[in-house]
């Protein structure tokens, strides 16, 4: 490390992927020094980033351990850590205190980022602050289920989604009937304890229908923030990430995002999502990111950019307020192409690309003119870990339940629509 870097703090990036290399182009942008750190060297293409000036691979070794050592050894002392997973983000909220000895730490304490990192304190929290949320149960067994208030179709998703959606790279499970709800029920059950299972109502509408509310917040004041929307994901129907994102207006989605941060004296970065409820007319909050998100560089391209401000945030720095950010659009490259090959109306899609393309600023999510090997190596790897991905899928899917969750039928059981 040159002297000039020990003089300028610089910033710790836990995960090199296209979320991570976001964090990496931001910051290197602006000359500071960003180490990357990853257990998994064959997934991560930040390390390939120009600005990347050291990628370690942690492999089994505990994370907190690894930063410890480092920070001793090089003397990273004010360093800023950005987590870009949920792993990471509990990790870093439950030993806040140890790491805080060498590094500026920008994850909140779990008493507030228990409301984002899991879905049900987050539901419970937005009922008190009178922000709509999806019908949703949570029970024991299926025994416990009212079944009188259960209308189909239902979806199926973990309220803690790091302690699931990285075993089977699924994020919900689309129920259509009491066969699906019990199979479906006993399958999660087996990956992850009955009442972290969310049996939640279907909300119509793919990915259009979804708003987030992103920010950078300091002491529960919202410094600077946007309101995006989700054009399409991937996969279609039920997305695990956006592909192509714009930012919009919506007030209703900002004034409820903005609630919710500040209720919880928020800080750092944050995203809320929401969709829009087509029955009711009602915007529901689904989750809350504590990190940067999928489409974080979408900040950068409408004037706002994330993760420098929140450096500047950790090491003291002013943080400028910005009211109004610039239209702006996001594609998250190879995902998007696929999207719009599998969507009812591929032309549409492609002339919103295109006029998109021409009427706001445009950035992608890995690829850079100046910065080209992370696209070239997302590409190779995209396609090699394809099989891995769909194997993890199939098995989960295809696996036989177990277990008292494992019912098959329930003929004494009939449908009536949930109360409204």
């Amino acid at each position: 490390m040159s002297k000039g870097d020990k003089k300028r703090p610089g910033a710790i990036v836990l995960g090199g992927n296209f979320v991570g290399l976001g964090i990496v182009r931001s910051l290197g942008a602006h000359g500071i020094p960003v180490w990357v750190l990853d257990s998994d060297r064959s997934k991560s293409i930040a390390q390939f980033s120009r600005y990347t000036t050291r990628f370690q691979e942690t492999k089994d070794e505990a994370i907190i351990d690894v930063l410890l050592r480092e920070g001793k050894q090089h003397g990273l002392m004010g360093w800023v850590l950005f987590p870009v997973v949920d792993e990471y983000v509990e990790i870093l909220s439950a030993n806040r205190d140890l790491l805080s000895s060498i590094y500026r730490v920008t994850t909140a304490p779990l008493e507030v980022t228990k409301f984002a990192l899991d879905k049900r304190e987050t539901y419970n929290l937005a009922d008190k602050l009178g922000i709509p949320t999806p019908w949703t149960a949570v029970v024991n067994s299926l025994d416990d289920l009212d079944t009188k208030r259960v209308a189909f179709p239902l979806i199926l998703k973990p309220a803690v989604n790091h302690h699931f959606f990285p075993q089977t790279n699924i994020k919900a499970l689309p129920v259509e009937n009491f066969d699906e709800l019990y199979s479906g029920f006993a399958r999660m059950s087996s990956y992850i304890p009955p009442n972290e299972i969310l049996i939640q109502e279907r909300i119509s509408g793919a990915g259009e229908n979804q708003f987030s509310f992103c920010a950078i917040c300091q002491g529960g004041n919202v410094r600077a923030s946007l309101v995006a929307q989700r054009r399409r994901q991937y996969p279609v129907e039920f997305g695990n990430a956006s592909t192509f994102v714009e930012t919009t207006s919506q007030a209703v989605v900002e004034s409820a995002g903005k609630r919710f941060l500040e209720s919880i004296g928020f800080d750092g970065l944050a995203e809320v999502e929401f969709k829009f409820d087509p029955r009711d007319g009602k915007y529901k909050i689904l989750d809350v990111n504590p990190r940067t998100w999928g489409w974080h560089t979408l900040g950068k391209a409408a004037g706002i950019d994330f993760p420098y401000l929140l450096w500047r945030q950790s090491v003291g720095l002013p943080v400028d307020t910005i009211k109004t950010p610039r239209k702006a659009a996001w594609i998250r490259e190879i995902t998007d192409f696929v999207s719009i090959m599998k969507s009812r109306n591929r032309m549409a899609e492609v002339g919103r690309l295109v006029k998109s393309f021409f009427s706001r600023k445009f950035t992608s999510a890995t690829f850079s003119f100046t910065d080209s090997r992370p696209f070239f190596a997302e590409l190779a790897l995209w396609v090699s870990s394809g099989i891995s991905r769909q194997k993890k899928a199939k098995n989960f899917l295809h696996s036989q339940p177990t277990g008292p969750q494992a019912k098959s039928a329930h003929p004494e059981i009939v449908q009536v629509p949930a109360p409204k």
